[in-house]
C-alpha cells in the first residue's frame, strides 16, 4: 500500500513526535482510483539515525465525529502530552490525551469571536499574567490569529488589515508572535498580545536601534534597525527583536 501524503509535526516530550497525515492511501481492490481518503494522527519515536524511527500508533481517522479528521492541518502538543489538531474543512479543534483518545472538540465556522474559517497553525506558547500555557491559532481565511486558553475559551485576536491569508505560527521563549504571512510574502512578528500597549515615547540611538516604552506593558523594547510600524505590530523585515527589558509597572516615564 503506497501513500500520497501531507505531513505536518509537532515534537513532544523526549524523542516523541506527532505527525498529521492527509491525502490518499493507494488501496487495489478499491475501484476506480485505488484510492481513498486519510486523515489521521501518527505517533512516532524518533531515533538516533535517519530511517530508525519507532511507529507507535494512529489517532483519529477520516470522518466529522469527535476525534476525527476532515482536512487536518497542525498539531500542537501541550505540557500535559496532549495534542491538539486544527482542521481546516470542520473548523475546529480537537483535542487527543497521549494514549490517542479523543478529550474534546471546540469551535465552529464564522468570523465571530471563537470562531474560525479555515483554521491552520496552531502553537502553544507561555503567558504571564495566566501563569500557563496558551494557544495561537492561525484563522487563515479571517486573516488573524486568534488566542485561546487550553481549554478553547476565547483571549483575544489580531491580525485583520495587516494579514493576508496568514497560514503557519509559533512561539519564542519569551512568548513572541511569528506567523508566515502567505499571501504578503513575509513573517510577522508579534509581541503576545499582539500589539504594543499604549506605547509612551520612542528613541533611537546612533546606531540606529529603536528604543519603545510600551508602557501598558510594562517594558521597554529594543528592536534593530530596519523595524517599522504596521497598524497592529513592530514588523520586522530583515531583522529581529534583540532583547526587551520588563519590570513592574514604571512610576515614571523614561
Amino acid at each position: 500500500m503506497a501513500q500520497q501524503v501531507h505531513r505536518f509535526g509537532a515534537v513532544g516530550e523526549g524523542d516523541d513526535m506527532f505527525l498529521v497525515q492527509r491525502g490518499a492511501d493507494y488501496y487495489p481492490n478499491v475501484p476506480w482510483t485505488r484510492k481513498m481518503r486519510v486523515s489521521k494522527l501518527s505517533k512516532v519515536i524518533i531515533g538516533t539515525v535517519p530511517d530508525d524511527e519507532k511507529f507507535v500508533g494512529q489517532f483519529g481517522g477520516q470522518g466529522e465525529a469527535a476525534g476525527e479528521f476532515t482536512w487536518p492541518v497542525a498539531v500542537a502538543i501541550d505540557n500535559q502530552r496532549n495534542a491538539y489538531v486544527t482542521d481546516e474543512w470542520l473548523n475546529r479543534v480537537s483535542v487527543f490525551d497521549k494514549g490517542g483518545n479523543s478529550l474534546k472538540i471546540w469551535g465552529k465556522a464564522r468570523s465571530g469571536e471563537g470562531e474560525f474559517e479555515g483554521p491552520s497553525g496552531i502553537a502553544f506558547g507561555p503567558d504571564e499574567v495566566l501563569y500557563d500555557e496558551v494557544l495561537y491559532i492561525v484563522d487563515g481565511r479571517n486573516n488573524r490569529v486568534q488566542k485561546y486558553t487550553k481549554d478553547g475559551d476565547f483571549l483575544g485576536q489580531w491580525g485583520k488589515g495587516g494579514l493576508n491569508a496568514p497560514w503557519g505560527v509559533t512561539v519564542d521563549q519569551h512568548g513572541n508572535v511569528y506567523v508566515a504571512d502567505q499571501e504578503n510574502h513575509r513573517v510577522q512578528k508579534f509581541s503576545p498580545d499582539g500589539q504594543l500597549n499604549r506605547p509612551s515615547d520612542v528613541a533611537v540611538d546612533p546606531d540606529g536601534d529603536v528604543y519603545v516604552c510600551d508602557w501598558a506593558n510594562d517594558r521597554i523594547q529594543i528592536l534593530e534597525p530596519m523595524a517599522r510600524l504596521s497598524p497592529a505590530c513592530w514588523e520586522m523585515p530583515g531583522s529581529r527583536q534583540r532583547r526587551r527589558w520588563e519590570s513592574s509597572r514604571p512610576t515614571r516615564r523614561w
